[in-house]
């Protein structure tokens, strides 16, 4: 059992899935707490800077249209926070959360892993240069792009045959009576387009993502 900020004892939500697969150890103080208003405001701009979908940006209407057919074709659905518990104890699925790992610190699921879809942008490359003076322009001083490792990462904390589901900020919506691309692609959705070409193909996403979660309360797992 658990003690949320609340006060009131509950479940825990799960053991730790990736574990037996090599999650990378932290040495970092873990605590049990609630969202704060900082981590339902977490980094929601535009996921842009990815690798090229059918010779498109990522980000874009043609791109989200590959990614859109892929993912319905696939049957990769929504879950929702409440049934997160069911899915990992009865089913052994593996929350993988892909999030920048500063902001998977802050704040993550208990028992989840992190393997970065995009992680900040470090280095000074002409190409980082253009992208940190890009995200600058727009007020945005946290610029990331895409972690070249990312597949290496996942492949290390779930297996091609486990059913894998996806947390970001923002979760997004495979709804066909959606019609915002805005509001529908997300980089949970782009990780599981990225994914279903390594070979996984039990695929889900947190409906609403992280925000949600925090919306609702949920207790998290701080190591920052």
């Amino acid at each position: 059992m658990v003690t949320g900020a609340s006060g009131l004892a509950s479940a825990s939500v799960m053991a730790a899935p990736g574990a037996r697969r090599g999650t990378r150890p932290s040495s970092r103080r873990r605590r049990i707490g609630r969202c704060g208003p900082v981590a339902v405001r977490a980094s929601t701009s535009s996921p842009g800077g990815g690798k090229l979908v059918g010779g498109n940006r990522p980000t874009s209407p043609k791109a989200w249209q590959i990614q859109f057919k892929a993912l319905t074709e696939n049957n990769v659905r929504s879950v929702a926070s409440s049934d997160i518990e069911k899915l990992v104890q009865a089913r052994g699925a593996v929350i993988l959360d892909i999030r920048p790992a500063n902001e998977f610190s802050a704040g993550h699921l208990e028992g989840s892993v992190n393997a970065p879809l995009y992680q900040p942008i470090e280095g000074w490359s002409l190409q980082q240069t253009m992208r940190k003076a890009t995200f600058a322009f727009f007020g945005i001083f946290n610029g990331t792009e895409a972690n070249e490792n990312f597949e290496q990462e996942v492949r290390a904390l779930a297996d091609p045959d486990d059913e894998v589901v996806l947390v970001c900020n923002t979760g997004g919506t495979l709804d066909k009576n959606q019609k915002s691309q805005a509001r529908s692609q997300s980089r949970s959705l782009m990780a599981a387009y990225e994914m279903i070409g390594f070979g996984y193909k039990k695929l889900r996403f947190l409906e609403g993502g992280y925000n949600q979660w925090c919306v609702e309360e949920r207790e998290v797992i701080v190591t920052k």
